[in-house]
C-alpha cells in the first residue's frame, strides 16, 4: 500500500480532493499558455496553483507535456512515423531520452517545491498506443489486447526513469472514444501495475464514460476515477460533473472515496473556491 491509499484510509481524515486544475489554472495564472517546457516557469506555476487551491493531490499530466515536445521536436515525430507497426510510434516516444529526462526533472522540481502528494497522471496503455500513432501518423489505428500488453511493457520501462523522484501515485487515464468494457481488458497492463508496486506507487485508472466492469480487477490496481461505481472492492474517485461548478449538489463518497474532480478552463474563481469548500 502506497501513500495515497494509506492517506484514504487514515481514521479521521478530511475530504480527500483530487483536482485536475491545468487548464483553469493555465487560463487563471498561466495567461493561457501553460509552460510544459520551461520547468521553472512550470514548477512556479504549480506552486502558485497548489497555494490557491489547496488539493490534497498534485499531479503532473504526461500528455500535455508531449504535446508541447512533439511541436518544438519534430524529429521525434518523424522518427516515431517511420514505421507502421502499429505500437511503433509509442515506443519510440518513450524512449526517448530527451523527453524522459525533460519529464522526470518535471517531476522533481514539484516534489521540492510542494507538500503533499504527488502523482503522474498518463494514457493508459490502450490509449496512449492510439494517441501516439494518430501524432506519428495523423491516422487512427485499432488497439486490442496484444498491443496493449506491448504498450505496457514500454511504458513500464519509460516509467522506471521516475523511481527516485518521490512519487505517490499514478493515474493511467483511458480515452472516451475506445475504453475498456470489460474487466479483462485491465490484465493488459500488468508490466505497469508490477513497476508501480515495485516502487510502492498506488496505481489507479481513469475511466471518462460511465461503463460497468463486472469480474475480479487486477490484484495490483489500486483505485478507480469514474463517475460511478464501476468496480466493487475497490476506492473510487467520484469524477464531480461539470455541472458541479454552477450549483449542481456534491456527489456522495463512502468511507474510503474521493472526489476527483476537474475544474471547467472557463470557471470563475469566486466559485471555484466556493465549490471546492464545499467538497470539504
Amino acid at each position: 500500500m502506497g501513500a495515497f491509499l494509506e492517506l484514504l484510509r487514515r481514521p479521521g481524515r478530511t475530504s480527500v480532493i483530487w483536482l485536475d486544475s491545468h487548464n483553469y489554472t493555465g487560463r487563471l495564472l498561466a495567461g493561457g499558455a501553460p509552460p510544459w517546457l520551461d520547468v521553472a516557469a512550470f514548477v512556479a506555476w504549480q506552486r502558485k496553483a497548489q497555494g490557491l487551491l489547496r488539493g490534497s493531490v498534485a499531479s503532473l499530466p504526461v500528455a500535455p507535456v508531449v504535446a508541447a515536445w512533439l511541436e518544438a521536436h519534430p524529429d521525434l515525430r518523424d522518427a516515431m512515423g517511420a514505421k507502421t507497426r502499429s505500437v511503433y510510434p509509442l515506443k519510440t516516444l518513450v524512449a526517448d531520452e530527451r523527453l524522459r529526462e525533460h519529464l522526470v526533472e518535471m517531476a522533481s522540481g514539484m516534489r521540492a517545491a510542494l507538500t503533499g502528494l504527488l502523482a503522474l497522471t498518463l494514457p493508459s496503455p490502450r490509449a496512449w498506443v492510439a494517441l501516439a500513432y494518430r501524432q506519428g501518423h495523423g491516422e487512427a489505428v485499432e488497439v486490442g489486447e496484444d498491443e496493449a500488453d506491448s504498450a505496457s511493457v514500454y511504458i513500464a520501462d519509460f516509467l522506471r526513469a521516475f523511481g527516485e523522484v518521490g512519487l505517490d501515485a499514478v493515474l493511467l487515464q483511458e480515452a472516451t472514444e475506445d475504453q475498456p468494457n470489460k474487466v479483462e481488458d485491465l490484465h493488459a497492463y500488468q508490466a505497469v501495475y508490477n513497476v508501480a508496486v515495485h516502487y510502492k506507487w498506488d496505481v489507479g485508472l481513469q475511466l471518462p464514460s460511465p461503463t460497468a466492469l463486472t469480474g475480479a480487477a487486477p490484484a495490483d490496481l489500486a483505485f478507480v476515477v469514474a463517475s460511478d461505481t464501476v468496480l466493487d472492492g475497490l476506492p473510487h474517485g467520484i469524477a464531480v460533473a461539470h455541472e458541479f461548478w454552477n450549483g449542481a449538489e456534491r456527489p456522495a463518497i463512502g468511507g474510503v472515496d474521493f472526489h476527483f474532480a476537474e475544474i471547467p478552463e472557463d470557471a470563475i474563481p469566486e466559485r471555484v473556491l466556493e465549490r471546492l469548500a464545499s467538497l470539504s
